[in-house]
Order: structure tokens, then sequence, then C-alpha cells
């Protein structure tokens, strides 16, 4: 069995995997000073922008400890953590439930 840790690492890992070629051509017309649609513009924003997630990754790691950094998490965060566990496939001791 994975560390949890290791787990959300994946799952970050999976969904930058899962949008990167779309990302990466979206981007590509953008350095090209090419315009895109606003629907793409929402897209990279949001569903291929991974801040939020790399954020709590970074707060768990440096907690004392993986289970008192959890409880620290806010709804918000802990649902980050059920998403990066279920794109690792890992849906046993989702946070929150």
């Amino acid at each position: 069995m994975l560390k949890p840790l290791k787990v959300l690492k994946k799952g970050l890992k999976i969904l930058h995997n899962q949008v990167k070629a779309k990302r990466d051509k979206l981007q590509g017309l953008l350095a090209k000073k090419k315009s895109i649609s606003p629907e793409d513009e929402e897209w990279l924003d949001h569903a291929a922008n991974f801040v939020d997630e790399q954020q709590v990754l970074d707060a768990l790691e440096n907690a004392s400890d993986y289970e008192r950094g959890l409880e620290r998490l806010d709804d918000v965060q802990k649902g980050i953590v059920r998403k990066l566990r279920g794109a690792a496939g890992d849906l046993s001791e989702v946070a929150g439930n």
C-alpha cells in the first residue's frame, strides 16, 4: 500500500497527464499571439490549473505528521485530497468521510 502523500502525488501526476496535450496546444497558440475561445481560457484557468492541489500537497508535506495536517485542512482542501486520491485510484479512507 502506498503512503498517503505518494498517493496524492500520483493523483496529481495523473491529472497533469490528462490535461497536458490540450494545455500545451492552447498555450502554444497563446505564445504565437493567436486567440483561443473563452471556454478554452476558462478551462486553462480552472480545470487545467493545479495550483490549489499543489498547495494542499505542500501543506501536508510540511505538516509535522500527515494526519495532523489533514485535520487542519478546510472542507475545500479535503475535497482536493479526495479528488487526488480518486485520480490515483485510492478510494480507501477518503478525507472527510
